[in-house]
């Protein structure tokens, strides 16, 4: 399956390949398939199994687990546990919700107006009001992935509701009582690997 913000390109990609081969052969369309391959794995969006585990909090990228610990970022108010995943370079690109819940303004819940500090990511609380921050770490403007939820919604453990656009990093910032369960150097697939269980409040 292809995410829907890249079927014009790879569309557009193949048609110059075709164009190019009728019009100077094989070795000028080169270029153009690599292109192909590469908008292909840039935007392909596999269908993954969600766990049937309400309190579960599930990978949002393919990656590596690079690191778990307390959390450093001073921009959070409260105790965090973060999770550090170094993204997949060559897995989908796709952004999942790490749990069900609503979608909320970081920047509002932060305190980034008073360190001057620019943050930039996603927050989402359930209804039983437990809360999962997910950060990119200097990845800002243009660079930073492209949401396409708004605030205010409510998305799905798993449903898809950003685009990482090469972000090497990804950080789950958690409640410091979630009960974890990986560890530093699992490789996690988004949506279907459970990072962590909330417990009930």
């Amino acid at each position: 399956m292809i995410a829907r913000e890249g079927r014009l390109p790879l569309i557009a990609a193949v048609i110059a390949a075709i164009l190019i081969y009728g019009q100077w052969g094989a070795l000028w369309a080169a270029p153009a398939l690599l292109l192909i391959v590469w908008l292909y794995l840039l935007f392909r969006d596999p269908l993954r199994d969600v766990p049937p585990m309400p309190r579960a909090v599930v990978a949002p990228v393919d990656g590596k687990i690079t690191e778990i610990g307390p959390s450093r970022n001073k921009s959070l108010p409260g105790n965090w546990t973060r999770i550090s995943i170094r993204t997949n370079s060559l897995g989908a690109y796709t952004v999942r919700s790490p749990i069900e819940g609503t979608i909320y303004d970081i920047r509002e819940r932060s305190r980034s107006s008073l360190t001057g500090r620019k943050t930039g990511g996603l927050w989402v609380r359930s209804e039983e009001q437990d809360d999962v921050v997910l950060l990119f770490p200097g990845r800002h403007g243009r660079l930073a992935p492209k949401a396409f939820v708004r605030y205010g919604e409510r998305v799905g453990q798993g449903q898809r509701f950003a685009y990482l656009r090469l972000a090497p990093y990804a950080e789950v910032y958690l409640p410091d009582s979630a009960n974890l369960k990986v560890g530093a150097g699992d490789r996690v697939l988004a949506g279907s690997e459970i990072l962590a269980e909330l417990v009930k409040k």
